[in-house]
């Protein structure tokens, strides 16, 4: 049976969705935190939909455009979801939040956030648009697995999913000992620059950390799960792993690479992070990515996929 070359990157994957799954619930446990029933239902509900997808035309229905598609999303849900929960409920262990030090290492590298926010205040089209860079990072992950799947370029797909897991885990995880609360924060915008920028910038996130670490009791919902992690910036780990997985796409590169660059710039004025989150975030999503690439050229004969199981005719977009 010939080997296929992104069967340990797969491997390696569902790994990481399951350690996630046990620290996640091990936070659960370790806080007594109550879980609201109906959004865990839903949440599972939304998982079954791409794992049914990846088994049935995994093992019985052998159809690997469908199967990696169903995999693959179903990874990004299972490990968006674990940190998810690690990333809330971690903020129960009440770390000390190290937005001095963040604001001090800015300074030292000579970067002034500041005045990069009050530039965009002052420039209503920009923010309108890193809005909309901000926001749309995840649709368009969902659309490059498609993408990839339908294009039959598995390899990139499933480099694409490790890296995912590997970054939004890890950074969830840093969060929790390093917890802080956003530049927005600790610099304390006059209300007239909070005005001119869309609704929310910097400081959406507040309400979720305030309540999960101070609340006597909160509750945990599936139904509005929302990551608060200010350092590493998993939004930057999200931009460069697009752009990765788009490289050698003559068309599409081009376009992925500004976008997400504008998607990394606005992390500042809408994400409310600071620029040695970026830094570090880019050295997550590098680590990562040196993982998958190495665990790509890892053949693995005793993994069986589809691909490896009945010819696949390679299409070229």
């Amino acid at each position: 049976m010939p080997a296929v070359s992104h069967a340990a990157v797969e491997r390696a994957t569902w790994l990481i969705c399951v350690v996630a799954t046990l620290f996640a619930g091990f936070l659960l446990w370790r806080f007594q935190i109550a879980v609201e029933h109906r959004s865990l239902i839903a949440a599972l509900a939304l998982l079954l939909a791409p794992a049914g997808i990846y088994i049935v035309y995994g093992s019985w229905r052998p159809e690997p455009v469908l199967r990696n598609i169903g995999g693959a999303l179903l990874a990004v849900i299972w490990s968006g979801a674990a940190a998810g929960i690690i990333s809330l409920i971690g903020l129960r262990y009440k770390a000390p939040l190290i937005d001095t030090q963040l604001a001090e290492l800015d300074r030292v590298v000579g970067l002034n956030v500041a005045s990069f926010v009050e530039w965009s205040a002052a420039h209503p089209f920009w923010p309108q648009l890193f809005s909309t860079a901000y926001d749309s990072s995840f649709v368009i992950l969902c659309a490059l697995v498609i993408f990839l799947s339908v294009s039959h370029r598995f390899d990139k797909l499933w480099q694409l999913a490790l890296v995912f897991a590997i970054t939004i885990v890890t950074s969830t995880a840093v969060s929790v000992v390093w917890p802080a609360k956003g530049a927005f924060t600790y610099f304390d915008y006059s209300t007239d620059i909070l005005n001119r920028l869309p609704t929310g910038s910097g400081l959406y996130h507040l309400p979720k950390f305030n309540y999960f670490r101070d609340d006597p009791a909160p509750v945990l919902s599936f139904a509005s799960l929302q990551g608060v992690v200010t350092f590493p910036s998993f939004h930057c780990c999200l931009a460069l792993m697009t752009i990765f997985a788009t490289r050698g796409i003559r068309w599409l590169f081009p376009a992925s690479l500004v976008w997400n660059l504008l998607v990394i710039i606005s992390t500042i004025p809408i994400g409310g992070h600071y620029v040695i989150d970026l830094l570090a975030g880019a050295l997550v999503w590098l680590a990562a990515t040196i993982i998958a690439v190495r665990l790509t050229a890892t053949k693995t004969a005793s993994w069986p996929t589809v691909e490896n199981m009945s010819p696949v005719r390679r299409v070229s977009v």
